[in-house]
């Protein structure tokens, strides 16, 4: 499926876009990501779109164009309770990206289960149908070797709870189901198998309608000015990196306001307990440039367990 634009800022954001769609893509010589430690400031330079706060300080509640109900500003939630620190997932460390798992205006973190709305009966058969062509997605690529064979091009090693992801820029024009421009995987070997599938779009005008019904939300990544790329594709820094470190590294921060981002997680036997649409997947454990298999990273883990002491403790 052909892009199809005449502007050179789409056909730039297309260039750059193998390595930004993965949300959290990263060497394995650069740290994890982590939360944005300014995503509770303002700055008078963030623009708000359709209760999507760009710097980070809220997120993007529900697509209300096309849909059956409109979702009132607050209302994505986690499931109270549902978080425990026992998942693969929790285990390998805090959330990899503040435009992964962001934070409310109440302050709540959307880490975990999220609430599930209701749909109608036109919207589920429709549902039904998008989903089924994207599992045959995950039946004709099961592998990386076949993904780079198919045109996918590796941009982020392994990363827990989100897995590896492989792009294809030329599908980041049009939301199709059955052509998703981004496949994950458990690792990064040829036979590393595939566990879920990720829309990178370009849409202008916020959010793609995307998936029947108002459960798919998607996502940004342009808090404190977005992601620190490299001259070569690849990020090298999450949201919270600053200029001075982004360039130290060898890159520039990107906010690409036009790009949204959903995860799909419907490959059988990688079901995400915290929801289709979820942004991290409880079943996705190991460690940053490894597989799904390894034990988590010592330093992630340990951070990932004073989280867990300190929201006992607090409780």
């Amino acid at each position: 499926m052909p892009v199809r634009s005449s502007s050179r800022r789409l056909r730039r954001l297309l260039i750059t876009s193998f390595s930004v769609v993965a949300v959290v893509a990263v060497s394995v010589a650069v740290p994890a990501f982590a939360h944005d430690s300014n995503s509770g400031k303002k700055s008078s330079k963030c623009q708000e779109m359709e209760g999507m706060d760009m710097c980070g300080n809220g997120v993007y509640r529900g697509k209300t164009k096309g849909k059956s109900a409109k979702l009132a500003v607050g209302t994505m939630h986690t499931i109270d309770g549902a978080l425990t620190g026992d998942s693969p997932c929790e285990k390998s460390g805090p959330p990899a990206s503040v435009g992964q798992t962001a934070k409310d205006a109440e302050g709540h973190d959307h880490r975990g289960p999220l609430y599930q709305y209701p749909v109608t009966q036109a919207e589920r058969e429709q549902l039904i149908q998008e989903q089924t062509q994207a599992r045959a997605v995950a039946v004709k690529f099961p592998t990386v070797a076949a993904a780079e064979a198919g045109g996918y091009r590796k941009s982020t090693p392994y990363v827990p709870c989100i897995g590896a992801h492989y792009t294809n820029v030329t599908l980041v024009g049009k939301f199709d189901p059955s052509a998703p421009s981004e496949l994950l995987y458990d690792g990064t070997n040829p036979d590393s198998k595939i566990v879920g599938l990720s829309y990178l779009i370009f849409s202008r005008n916020g959010p793609p309608a995307g998936f029947a019904g108002p459960n798919d939300m998607w996502h940004q990544h342009n808090a404190n000015g977005g992601l620190c790329i490299n001259g070569q594709g690849v990020v090298v820094g999450n949201e919270a990196t600053t200029k001075a470190e982004c360039t130290a590294r060898g890159g520039n921060k990107a906010a690409l306001g036009d790009i949204w981002m959903v995860h799909d997680w419907v490959v059988p036997g990688w079901e995400c307990g915290w929801g289709v649409f979820a942004g991290e997947c409880p079943e996705l454990g190991g460690r940053v440039g490894g597989t799904v298999f390894d034990k988590p990273d010592p330093r992630t883990a340990a951070k990932a367990t004073a989280a867990k002491k300190k929201s006992s403790s607090s409780s």
